[in-house]
């Protein structure tokens, strides 16, 4: 399993519509992309970070080739964000990500 990790710095009063924004993308990769899923995390005020996880890289590499993201959610995102690292990107070498039990929290 193929895992990507993002930050970004997000301009004051720009958390609701990047927020928005990276729903309605991920949505369109789990949809029609394969992707198999991914959670975004509120790091401080205007700081976030996300991972998201795929088969493999070569199919998020593709995905990502196609450059057919919802573009009114990508410049919503865009116009959200001062500043982005660099992704990491990383391999699942162990999970121990209690699925259900995350799921049970949640409800």
């Amino acid at each position: 399993m193929y895992t990507v990790l993002y930050r970004w710095k997000i301009h004051h009063g720009k958390q609701d519509a990047f927020i928005s924004g990276w729903e309605v993308i991920t949505d369109h990769y789990l949809a029609n992309h394969g992707a198999l899923g991914a959670r975004l995390h509120k790091i401080s005020d205007n700081n976030f970070a996300a991972y998201a996880q795929w088969a493999s890289k070569e199919a998020r590499d593709i995905a990502f080739s196609l450059n057919d993201a919802p573009q009114q959610a990508v410049e919503k995102m865009q116009e959200s964000i001062i500043s982005s690292l660099y992704p990491i990107e990383m391999y699942v070498i162990s999970d121990k990500l209690n699925y259900n039990k995350a799921k049970q929290s949640n409800a």
